[in-house]
């Protein structure tokens, strides 16, 4: 189902990049939204008003695409090597890992030391249990 499952060791091994990503990406979300609201402030205020104001939704817009570009790139970085991302928001992460024969998804929130949980891909997250191993450790 999954082109990389992650045994449980394999996947806390590699959380301390995860944790930087994240919080890269939250900073990217956190500038996004308020680049966004500037731009949308810039435009119903000003955008009759002179070039000057012109050349800010320029540079805004860029700015915007930028950080989504960035974004975009961490993401499919992240899924490139099988992990992938619930929410930024939040800090929540899944990496795919076999238990007992199953699809699983090894469940990290940010603010949690180590992976230690799991739900079955078929489940939400609300259904996060802990883990002791997986298949492949």
């Amino acid at each position: 189902m999954f082109r990389k499952y992650y045994g449980l060791k394999e996947a806390n091994a590699v959380l301390p990049d995860v944790r930087e990503e994240i919080v890269h990406l939250q900073h990217l979300q956190h500038e996004y939204k308020n680049s966004y609201h500037h731009l949308q402030a810039v435009k119903k205020g000003r955008l009759q008003e002179g070039m000057k104001y012109k050349e800010d939704i320029f540079v805004l817009e860029t700015a915007i695409d930028f950080m989504e570009i960035q974004a975009l790139h961490l993401i499919q970085q992240l899924e490139s090597s099988g992990i992938y991302i619930k929410s930024i928001e939040k800090g929540i992460v899944d990496f795919p890992a076999r238990l007992q024969g199953k699809s699983i998804f090894l469940s990290w929130k940010q603010g949690e030391e180590y992976i230690s949980n799991y739900y079955e891909w078929s489940e939400s997250i609300d259904h996060r249990r802990a883990i002791g191993k997986t298949d492949d450790d």
